[in-house]
């Protein structure tokens, strides 16, 4: 499958099935946007598979909705 142009959010993207999902879209061509409450592990591997960290709570909407303008920013229209 090839994703290359789309962005994906993956909520606990930081670590755990949240990484392994984050790792695999990556792999695909996605612009993965982590976002999760851990930020040295969210950028470290947002860095690692070209991504972007937003520290975010998915119980605050605020949060959610700040991870979801910088995901809208980065797909190709």
């Amino acid at each position: 499958m090839d994703l290359t142009g789309t962005a994906a959010i993956i909520s606990g993207g930081a670590s755990g099935l949240g990484e392994a999902s984050a790792r695999a879209l990556a792999a695909a061509g996605s612009t993965v946007v982590i976002a999760d409450l851990n930020a040295d592990r969210g950028e470290a591997v947002a860095a690692e598979i070209g991504g972007k960290f937003v520290q975010a709570d998915v119980a605050d909407e605020a949060s959610v909705a700040a991870a979801v303008d910088v995901a809208a920013a980065l797909s190709s229209p």
